[in-house]
């Protein structure tokens, strides 16, 4: 079984939430969107800082982006918002990661999915997404998935699972 076909579950559950649902009906708030920008960047800066400390992306250029989404968010909204409680428990919880191969799965969740669904919103949000924005997409893809194994896919599915709990703590900001 692929990396791709162990998450999948985990994937569908992420791609179905409120959240996930108000991108692709085009009713997502500019205001939430900043938001969750500025909380990815959180999550990226820990999950490349690890990444940096195992060498693991120094061969792939162009695919660090946590200081490209801190600057979307930032012109999006100049006033830094509060990290959220989910978000500070997920960067605590990257930060003790001491095996490269969950760092690695991390960067899989998080990164490839900027480079697939990141370009579907790129087309849906009218905002700054130079965070989306990659030269050689598919040499990046290619570059990642040589990197990946399947017994990824446990701390995979908790990246996702981390996703999802983020995803769902913008329920408040979405019902209004």
């Amino acid at each position: 079984m692929s990396l791709k076909d162990l998450t999948a579950e985990k994937h569908d559950l992420a791609e179905n939430t409120a959240f996930m649902k108000a991108v692709f009906e085009k009713k997502m708030p500019l205001s939430v969107w900043a938001d969750f920008t500025y909380q990815k960047h959180i999550i990226y800066d820990m999950i490349e800082l690890k990444a940096d400390h195992y060498n693991l992306l120094a061969d792939i250029q162009d695919i660090k982006k946590a200081k490209a989404l801190e600057a979307d968010a930032l012109a999006m909204n100049p006033n830094k918002p509060k990290i959220r409680h989910a978000v500070a428990s997920y960067y605590d919880y990257l930060s003790k990661l001491v095996d490269p191969k969950k760092i690695m799965a991390h960067v899989y969740v998080w990164h490839m999915g900027d480079l697939f669904g990141g370009q579907m919103i790129k087309q849906i949000i009218d905002a700054p997404h130079t965070a989306l924005d990659f030269e050689n997409a598919n040499d990046l893809k290619t570059a990642i998935r040589a990197k990946l194994s399947d017994d990824m896919g446990d701390e995979a599915n908790t990246a996702f699972d981390w996703a999802i709990k983020i995803l769902k703590s913008y329920v408040t900001e979405l019902s209004v």
